[in-house]
C-alpha cells in the first residue's frame, strides 16, 4: 500500500511541486538587508560558515572565533545551473547584542578597507546540476562582537545573495557554567538548566549590573536565544556575578533527538530513505513517512544537533563531485493540525518561510515538501513556530536529549557605544 501510495504522490511532485530554479530569475530589486543567516536567491545553496581546520568544513561548530583568529573562518557556498562565474564581494558589518548594526565606523573594527572579492572557485565535475562552488576566507577584525558577513554581487551591495552570522570573542572573564535538569519538580522532566558564574577579576567594569549582558544559545540557534537575564547575586568583593534562577529563566526545552537521511549515495537509498530516483538532468529522494513523535518514550540517537555534513561516497572530492538532491518529506499526521508546519534544522538555517513549509495534500493525507540538498547527512526536526510548544509539539521533549549550548558575555564598552564580547563557554 504505501509504495503504490508513494507512486501517487511521485506523480504529484513531478507535475506540480517541483519547480527547478534558473540563475537568470532573479535581481537586486525586492531585496531587503536582513540581519539573520539568509540566502536570497534559490541558485544559492550550501552556505557554510566553518572553521578553517576543520577538513570535512561542516556546520556542526558554531560560527565562533577567538580574536586571535589564529585559524580563520571560511564561507563557502555554490551557484547552481551555471558554468560562468559571477562576481561576488563581500562586507563586514559590526553590530550590537541584538544584531542591529553599531555605530562603529569601517575602521574601528576592520583592518582592511570594507569590500573584499569572492574570487575563489572551482567547477563540480561529472553532476546532474552543474554548479560552481565559490570558498571565502573571513577577513581579520580587530575588535570583539557580533559581526555580519554579507555577500553582493558585482559593485551593487544592494544585490545581496548570502548574509552569515558569526561572533568573535576575548576571553577576558572566566565562566562556570553547570548545565544539570531544571530545578522545577514538573519542569525537570522536559528541560534542561544553565546556572552560571561570571568571574570578572580580570577586568575593571564599575557597574556590572548593568554593563555585563549575557545570551544563552541551545545547537547554534538564534530563534530561540535567551536574552535579558540580569545577574541574581553580586559578590563585589570577589568581583563575581552569579546566574541562578528559580522561575526557569535559563530553562531551554530540552527537546528531543534530531530526525535524520543520508543521501551520500546517489544510487542506493541511505538511512530513512525509501527511494532514490534519477534521470538525465536530476535525483530525487523519497524519504520514508514520518510520524509524530510528540508522545512517544525518549529513543537514544547520535544525531548532529541539528546540522549536516556534505559528503559523497561515490566521489574524492565533497565539496565539487557531490551533486544536488531533491529531497522529498512527509509527515503522516493522520488528518491535519490547524497550525503551520516547517522544517528545522541548519539545513534551513533555522528558518520558517514559504520554501521550507510542510503543505498538505488532501490526495495522499499528508504533509508533503521537498528540498534541494547537496549529498551528505542531514538532520532535521518539524517545528511548528507560533504553537507555545513549538519545538516539542510533533518532536517530544525529554530530558535525556543531548543539546549543546553556549553562554556569550557582552560587555557595553560606554567609550565605543557597543556591545563587545568579553567571554564565552561552550557546554555539551
Amino acid at each position: 500500500m504505501k509504495f503504490s501510495k508513494l507512486y501517487i504522490i511521485s506523480y504529484i511532485i513531478t507535475g506540480i511541486f517541483l519547480q527547478l530554479p534558473s540563475s537568470d530569475a532573479y535581481c537586486s530589486s525586492g531585496k531587503k538587508l536582513e540581519y539573520v543567516d539568509k540566502i536570497y536567491e534559490k541558485n544559492i545553496k550550501t552556505a557554510i560558515l566553518f572553521h578553517a581546520d576543520d577538513i570535512k568544513a561542516t556546520p556542526l561548530h558554531p560560527a565562533s572565533i577567538h580574536i586571535s583568529q589564529r585559524i580563520p573562518l571560511m564561507l563557502k557556498f555554490d551557484e547552481l545551473y551555471t558554468d560562468e562565474a559571477d562576481y561576488y564581494r563581500a562586507k563586514i558589518v559590526h553590530c550590537n547584542i541584538d544584531w542591529s548594526p553599531s555605530n562603529l565606523s569601517e575602521l574601528q573594527y576592520l583592518v582592511e578597507y570594507n569590500e573584499f572579492s569572492v574570487d575563489q572557485f572551482d567547477f563540480s565535475m561529472a553532476t546532474k546540476v552543474p554548479y560552481i562552488h565559490f570558498t571565502f576566507e573571513i577577513p581579520r577584525v580587530k575588535l570583539p562582537g557580533n559581526y555580519l558577513l554579507v555577500v553582493y554581487r558585482e559593485d551593487d551591495v544592494n544585490d545581496l545573495i548570502i548574509t552569515k552570522r558569526f561572533i568573535v570573542f576575548d576571553q577576558q572573564v572566566k565562566i562556570i557554567g553547570d548545565l544539570e535538569l531544571s530545578t522545577g519538580v514538573v519542569q525537570r522532566r522536559f528541560n534542561q538548566q544553565i546556572d552560571f558564574i561570571i568571574d570578572y577579576t580580570q577586568v575593571p567594569i564599575p557597574n556590572p549590573y548593568l554593563d555585563i549582558r549575557v545570551v544563552l544559545r541551545q545547537n547554534h540557534r538564534w530563534d530561540n536565544a535567551i536574552y535579558g537575564l540580569m545577574p541574581t547575586q553580586i559578590k563585589e568583593d570577589i568581583s563575581q556575578l552569579e546566574y541562578r534562577y528559580f522561575n526557569f529563566e535559563n530553562n531551554f526545552k530540552a527537546g528531543n533527538e534530531f530526525r535524520f537521511f543520508d543521501i551520500r549515495s546517489a544510487h542506493f537509498g541511505g538511512q530513512n530513505v525509501e527511494r532514490i530516483n534519477m534521470s538525465d538532468t536530476q535525483i530525487d529522494a523519497y524519504l520514508y513517512f514520518d510520524k509524530s513523535r510528540g508522545t512517544e518514550p525518549y529513543s537514544f540517537i547520535n544525531d548532529l544537533n541539528g546540522g549536516f555534513v556534505v559528503e559523497n561516497s561515490e566521489g574524492n572530492n565533497d565539496f565539487t563531485e557531490s551533486d544536488y538532491v531533491n529531497v522529498h518529506f512527509f509527515l503522516d499526521l493522520k488528518g491535519t493540525i490547524n497550525e503551520d508546519i516547517f522544517l528545522g534544522g541548519k539545513l534551513t538555517d533555522w528558518r520558517f518561510e514559504a520554501f521550507n513549509k510542510m503543505k498538505y495534500n488532501r490526495v495522499s493525507g499528508l504533509y508533503m515538501c521537498n528540498l534541494m540538498l547537496k549529498q551528505g547527512l542531514y538532520d532535521f526536526a518539524y517545528i511548528v513556530p507560533r504553537h507555545p510548544e513549538n519545538a516539542t509539539l510533533l518532536e517530544g521533549n525529554h530530558f535525556e536529549t543531548k543539546n549543546e549550548y553556549e553562554i556569550i558575555v557582552y560587555f557595553k564598552d560606554q567609550r565605543l557605544n557597543t556591545d563587545i564580547i568579553i567571554g564565552y563557554l561552550k557546554l555539551n
